[in-house]
């Protein structure tokens, strides 16, 4: 991908910050969704005696990174938009929680941050729109510590009957109309498919084999359809009829 699409990329996570927590699936919109990714979060993150040293990578407004700061661990947000971490900043300032976290100005290639230096990268909502996937997995391999993890959190988009494509389609022409739905406000530039090769994955395989690939052991996958049904009620009645909203984890050792 080249630096112009970058950023137009940055400029266009800058333009959504503000209401991109306001968007399903994005932000928290129940008590229901918070207990039940503090479930998961819990579930993934390895137990030791210590807290953990993690990192979060595309933070985004820190939803993720919040989140394991409250079960108690030491975390790194990073995120290519300084938009998007002023967002995620603010939020953890005003936490009630006294929260052991801080946030980077960084790409997905993690540049400024030293190696073996982490036990878990956690990644959700950023993978799939990357052109050499298992590149930056290699790159999140070596921020590890010797036996630490990398857990990557998305959603699978498959391929969907005729007519609900249509509705859906007419959906994201309402959305930005009534406020409401998955539409960022950011002018986001079209990619080629094959510059995203993880966009269309309809199973947990493909990223399952990236990682494999990168250099990872002991990779497993699994739907999350638990997460899914506290996320559909703050989907609009149109879109929760027209999308397939399919969670998904991939965990893999270092």
């Amino acid at each position: 991908m080249s630096q112009d699409l970058w950023s137009a990329f940055r400029t266009a996570w800058g333009q959504s910050a503000q209401g991109y927590d306001s968007l399903y699936g994005h932000g928290l919109h129940s008590e229901a969704e918070r207990t039940a990714w503090l479930l998961l979060l819990r579930r993934l993150l390895p137990a030791q005696e210590r807290p953990l040293k993690v990192l979060d990578v595309g933070t985004g407004t820190g939803m993720i990174a919040l989140l394991v700061a409250e079960l108690g661990h030491e975390v790194t947000g990073g995120d290519y938009s300084e938009a998007m971490l002023e967002v995620a900043a603010r939020k953890a300032k005003q936490s009630a929680r006294d929260l052991n976290i801080s946030f980077v100005h960084t790409d997905a290639m993690l540049g400024e941050l030293a190696d073996e230096q982490f036990d878990v990268v956690v990644c959700r909502h950023l993978l799939w729109a990357l052109p050499y996937p298992e590149d930056v997995l290699r790159r999140w391999k070596e921020v590890c510590r010797p036996g630490g993890k990398i857990i990557v959190i998305d959603q699978l988009r498959p391929r969907v009957h005729p007519l609900r494509q249509g509705v859906r389609e007419l959906a994201d022409l309402l959305n930005p109309l009534i406020g409401s739905g998955d539409s960022h406000d950011g002018d986001f530039p079209k990619i080629p498919l094959h510059e995203q090769p993880l966009k269309r994955a309809t199973s947990v395989l493909p990223v399952a084999n990236a990682m494999r690939r990168a250099g990872l052991v002991r990779v497993q996958g699994e739907r999350l359809p638990w997460i899914d049904a506290v996320e559909r009620p703050a989907m609009p009645r149109l879109e929760r009829w027209a999308r397939r909203w399919n969670r998904y984890v991939v965990e893999g050792w270092v």
